[in-house]
């Protein structure tokens, strides 16, 4: 799942908000979620 919102993050098809929520929902860890925050959007 990291990868899968890895890109959709690099691409802009999903935001820190829609992000945050997949943490609540434990899908990705929060250290996962800071490192795909961190990455830069195309």
């Amino acid at each position: 799942m990291y990868q899968f919102l890895l890109n959709m993050w690099v691409m802009r098809k999903v935001n820190e908000t829609y992000l945050q929520g997949q943490v609540t929902k434990s899908r990705i860890t929060q250290a996962e979620y800071e490192m795909i925050v961190a990455t830069p959007q195309v």
